[in-house]
């Protein structure tokens, strides 16, 4: 289990003597004995806000829709960290496949999230913007359900999807009941599951479910709820997401926005699009 221990973080963060990238220093971030995360991070001006970015599910820091976000913002001075979540792996370089061995959970990620974003905040001494890609959104907005006093400035949340928006309803109450049995009569048994697009995902029944339960009414609750700023930014041309869904939180007060011919990547004939609604939302026009 990944336990993050909040009082060492001044002493557990060190630079490495070379940069990451240009501009940027590699970090790294105990999160339990053997278990090392790591961001990249650009420092920029005091008077731009922090930011925080979260890849999407089971990939790393290096995907090029965060990439490209990141290096573009560090651009315009802001001072951003790009972590990749461990997902159990020590210092992980490269994204997991479905079919591999998963004992992270959705807690255990939210705890690396809430670790950094509190090492963020500190480092500048404001509250940081959080931006998530996919389901790295449904993580910002867990991790702000949970720790209602974390400072943070706003959420942006760049193609949200939930858990099971794959499945139909009765297929994901039908996958509920069966983890819910495994859990009751084996919890430690790993099995093969289903989820987001991973139809062969190998995990323990309560890792499982601890991604199932932000489905789409959990997290529409939170979003409706949030105690910050939350803006959902989308590609018109995005079929991996619900768009019916985004459409029903714009009706209950959430901030959407749509990106005309963009998809769920944001690829590069829209980078500079999505960079253009992230610097209005934060409070900066244009990227020149």
């Amino acid at each position: 289990m990944v336990v993050v221990t909040y009082r060492f973080l001044a002493l557990l963060f060190v630079l490495t003597p070379q940069l990451a990238f240009a501009g940027s220093a590699r970090m790294t971030l105990e999160v339990a004995p053997g278990l090392e995360a790591e961001a990249d991070y650009w420092p920029g001006e005091a008077s731009h806000p922090p930011i925080l970015i979260l890849h999407g599910f089971l990939q790393t820091r290096e995907f090029p829709t965060v990439r490209r976000l990141a290096e573009a913002l560090a651009d315009e001075g802001y001072s951003i960290l790009l972590p990749s979540l461990t997902l159990g792996l020590d210092r992980r370089a490269g994204s997991v496949a479905c079919e591999a061995i998963h004992t992270h959970t959705m807690q255990q990620d939210v705890a690396e999230l809430r670790a950094w974003a509190d090492w963020l905040a500190q480092r500048n001494g404001k509250p940081p913007v959080l931006i998530g890609h996919s389901t790295g959104g449904v993580q910002v907005m867990a991790m702000l359900d949970a720790h209602a006093g974390l400072p943070v400035d706003r959420a942006v949340l760049i193609s949200l999807s939930y858990f099971g928006e794959e499945l139909s309803a009765d297929a994901l109450a039908q996958l509920r009941r069966r983890a819910e049995r495994d859990l009751a009569t084996a919890p430690d048994a790993m099995s093969r599951y289903s989820l987001t697009y991973c139809t062969t995902y190998v995990t323990h029944a309560s890792g499982l479910l601890s991604y199932l339960q932000w489905d789409r009414d959990v997290l529409g609750k939170a979003l409706k709820t949030a105690r910050v700023p939350v803006t959902v930014i989308y590609g018109e041309r995005d079929n991996r997401i619900d768009q019916r869904w985004l459409q029903g939180l714009r009706t209950g007060g959430v901030t959407v926005r749509a990106v005309p011919g963009a998809n769920h990547f944001f690829d590069l004939a829209h980078e500079f699009d999505l960079l253009d609604e992230v610097l209005d939302v934060i409070g900066r026009q244009g990227h020149g």
